[in-house]
């Protein structure tokens, strides 16, 4: 009998009940799972590099922990690709829509599976499962729609675009992040201007650039 291994990453314990409870309930001839949960980033990159997981579902919004390596689940699924590739079949399941967002993680990650939260019932979270230990990728109804969509935005916000606004969010002054972030203050300032030309952010300063990255969920 094939034993297929899964960790579900989610902060908030009712959802992981929730999906623990579900996939649990799942039975497919001469395969065993195990499910295994995780409810920060530091402490699930712990076990996947000691752990033989197969399958590993992950939120995109954390709290970021003091001192800890990853942002959000998007740095820690781009790192889980990086070392493992294809030998982890990586499914997001998040809150997030805004187009933007959507397609810089699926550029910054390239995750086998694609969901969000609110539209994700049992039968479909069931149904992605069995879609990337077969024939990945499978992507859910409204990631679907946005790549149908055919428009495509070229601009990129990647790892040091998200530590700068994490670094903002935390009331660090800009001439301080390179303290934080190995670029020049020039560097920052440049991207800084950037992330304002990508997300639109015509006047406020980084109190509008805040809160559009809040929206569309970098921060």
């Amino acid at each position: 009998m094939r034993t297929i291994k899964i960790l579900l990453i989610d902060d908030h314990p009712l959802i992981l009940e929730g999906y623990q409870n579900v996939l649990n309930r799942l039975e497919i001839a001469d395969i065993k799972f195990v499910i295994e949960t995780s409810d920060n980033c530091d402490q699930a990159w712990q076990k996947i590099v000691s752990e033989n997981y197969d399958v590993v579902f992950l939120d995109i919004n954390f709290p970021v922990a003091e001192n800890s390596r990853f942002i959000s689940g998007e740095d820690l699924g781009a790192e889980i690709k990086k070392e493992f590739g294809n030998k982890i079949k990586l499914v997001i399941l998040t809150v997030i829509e805004d187009p933007l967002r959507v397609q810089n993680i699926l550029r910054n990650v390239n995750p086998d599976g694609f969901l969000v939260k609110g539209e994700t019932n049992s039968e479909e979270l069931i149904t992605c499962l069995k879609k990337v230990i077969t024939y990945p990728p499978f992507y859910g109804a409204t990631i679907s729609k946005i790549l149908q969509s055919g428009v495509v935005n070229p601009q990129v916000i990647d790892e040091i675009d998200r530590q700068i606004l994490h670094q903002l969010s935390l009331g660090t002054k800009t001439k301080d992040i390179p303290l934080h972030v190995h670029l020049s203050l020039r560097a920052v300032e440049d991207r800084k201007r950037r992330l304002k030309e990508i997300m639109d952010v015509q006047q406020g300063g980084n109190k509008a650039l805040l809160e559009k990255a809040r929206k569309s969920g970098y921060i």
